[in-house]
């Protein structure tokens, strides 16, 4: 049973890749989108979506491309969500 999409999720923001994952996770909760939701609108698999919003894996700069323009942001604006978030770490 998938936990319910809430804002409130915790993501470790102690690495980039972290943070990156962090900002990802709040941009999809904030559009109520399920992981998987996620994974079609951007075409990488649901494990994928799941690994790098956890942290435990880092992202290509064409995932970065990508999850910017689903996200309707430019790549620099992700980076630089996911940025403060590991700064303010």
């Amino acid at each position: 049973m998938a936990r319910p999409i809430t804002k409130k999720l915790k993501r470790q923001t102690r690495t980039l890749a972290g943070a990156i994952g962090a900002a990802i996770t709040e941009l999809r909760a904030g559009k109520k989108w399920s992981q998987g939701r996620l994974a079609e609108k951007s075409g990488y698999e649901l494990s994928s979506i799941s690994r790098i919003e956890r942290g435990k894996t880092n992202p290509t700069l064409a995932l970065l491309v990508v999850m910017a323009d689903v996200f309707k942001l430019r790549p620099s604006q992700l980076l630089a969500r996911a940025e403060r978030k590991y700064l303010k770490e």
